[in-house]
């Protein structure tokens, strides 16, 4: 395997695999779209093409000879048969070359995007599994606005896949995409950063990266320390109990969280009228 953390990212069609993909590739993983791989094994020529092509008949060749993908799925999803002998032939290839490259990887954290990653039992040797989910609904649309199916075919092909709620209850990780791509990317954010700490990530960059994507937090810690201070050497001539100064101190503390909420608020409000 790899010499990094190796992260197995999986979901049904249409729950937003790619997107959460792209978003872990911008805070630093290498990803391996094992569909991307499949398209590579299949291209003219090569032992899985002719596979695929002795299986099928010539009818899904295109006229460059290129299988055409959106056929050969159209036979397979429509019979459960055609599915399993596609499958056989394809997923010990893809694999075998994802592996591959997840050992020649010299990143700190290795993602394979898989759509079919658990039932392949790619999972097994990685160091975490990621399911990304969102309401049934929504595939539906999502699929019928990017790749123009109608709902029969989508919902043909989610049948063929194995139920989200089986995915969850393997996961280590569920990034719920049904809100907000900026919810979608909490998640992601707050998942890696305990990735981060399991690989044994520069402390003072990972709190710099924490105070970066929270600067109110930021913000709160220094004038609530401030505010402590001047309290504390304000008061240090006045006879108080523990307790009492102590309760002192957690209201400063929430006093200057006060603050930086109505601060925020008043930041939130001028975004909003375009001041």
């Amino acid at each position: 395997m790899s010499k990094g953390y190796v992260i197995g990212l999986t979901g049904n069609i249409g729950t937003g695999k790619t997107t959460v993909a792209r978003m872990l590739a911008e805070l630093g993983a290498q990803v391996i779209d094992a569909d991307c791989v499949a398209h590579e094994l299949l291209a003219p020529g090569t032992p899985i093409w002719q596979a695929v092509v002795e299986e099928f008949g010539p009818g899904i060749l295109q006229e460059d000879m290129s299988i055409d993908r959106a056929r050969l799925g159209d036979i397979a999803f429509a019979d459960p048969q055609a599915l399993a002998r596609l499958e056989s032939v394809l997923h010990p290839a893809v694999i075998q070359e994802v592996n591959r490259r997840i050992r020649a990887s010299d990143a700190q954290v290795v993602v394979v995007e898989a759509i079919k990653l658990i039932e392949a039992g790619m999972h097994r040797g990685y160091d975490a599994l990621w399911v990304v989910t969102c309401r049934p609904e929504q595939l539906v649309a999502r699929l019928a606005a990017q790749r123009g199916m109608s709902e029969e075919e989508v919902r043909r092909r989610v049948a063929a896949q194995s139920p989200q709620v089986e995915k969850v209850l393997l996961a280590d990780v569920v990034i719920d995409n049904s809100g907000s791509l900026t919810e979608t990317k909490t998640q992601v954010e707050r998942a890696w950063c305990a990735v981060d700490i399991l690989q044994g990530g520069d402390l003072v960059e990972q709190i710099k990266g924490f105070f970066s994507r929270h600067p109110r937090i930021g913000m709160w810690i220094v004038l609530a320390v401030g505010m402590v201070i001047i309290l504390l050497w304000a008061s240090r001539d006045v006879e108080l109990l523990l307790r009492q100064r102590l309760a002192l101190v957690a209201a400063t503390i929430a006093l200057a969280g006060l603050c930086i909420w109505i601060i925020g608020w008043e930041e939130g409000e001028e975004e909003s009228t375009g001041q």
